[in-house]
């Protein structure tokens, strides 16, 4: 009972303080930031444009010799079985976290502890 009342809780909390800011994050995303971003970029477009033409600047090259893609390995059999061993090391962060803080918080209940 008490968990389900906590989920609850925390819900409630969510939902009261994080909308409105988002919302607003959001309104001044649209209004603000957005025009003014694009303003810049247009501003420094232009600038850039008139010091190549007064030869301030050199013009932008593509550093690109092939126009094919290429595709190269990124990991081997090495990065893999050390990614295994990371995975194991965080699994046993998690089981020591989980030790260490249960019961604590709304969301860190034993019912959705995940066993992997």
């Amino acid at each position: 009972m008490a968990e389900v009342a906590g989920g609850t809780a925390a819900e409630c909390a969510a939902v009261c303080c994080c909308c409105p800011c988002g919302l607003m994050n959001l309104l001044v995303l649209a209004v603000y930031k957005l025009p003014a971003g694009l303003c810049r970029k247009a501003l420094r477009r232009k600038r850039r444009h008139r010091m190549i033409k007064n030869g301030l600047l050199p013009p932008r090259q593509c550093g690109c010799d092939d126009k094919e893609l290429q595709i190269l390995p990124i990991s081997g059999p090495v990065a893999m079985v050390n990614a295994l061993e990371l995975d194991k090391d965080v699994a046993e962060l998690e089981k020591e976290m989980w030790e260490k803080f249960y019961g604590a918080g709304f969301w860190r209940s034993s019912s959705q502890r995940s066993e992997t």
